[in-house]
């Protein structure tokens, strides 16, 4: 079994990670990882607030798997032929793909 760094993270710090996206006028200009962090994070902690995980008693982890079981609803609803969760699937390992690539790339920065 793996030790999962992600539920001692309390939510609260997808607020911090957020500012600096929700300080931007318009669009976000993506320049490193640390932005597109910073996206997802603004993303999560909407979420958070309005399902009311936005506190210090919830981890990220709670917001996260919260947020993608949504997702896997969201691609169930949308798909006429029930193939919703294998699409969700494949669209992850796209991510996957993406995320590999992009932290090749990266610029270096960090949290």
């Amino acid at each position: 079994m793996y030790n999962n760094a992600l539920n001692t993270v309390p939510a609260t710090v997808l607020e911090t990670m957020a500012a600096q996206v929700e300080q931007a006028a318009g669009v976000v200009m993506i320049r490193s990882n640390d932005d597109r962090a910073a996206l997802a994070a603004a993303g999560l902690w909407q979420f958070a607030r309005q399902t009311g995980l936005d506190d210090d008693g919830e981890t990220l982890e709670t917001v996260l798997t919260d947020f993608m079981a949504n997702l896997l609803h969201l691609c169930g609803h949308v798909d006429p032929d029930g193939n919703g969760e294998a699409r969700f699937n494949a669209a992850l390992a796209m991510a996957r793909m993406h995320f590999e690539q992009e932290c090749q790339e990266d610029d270096g920065g960090t949290w």
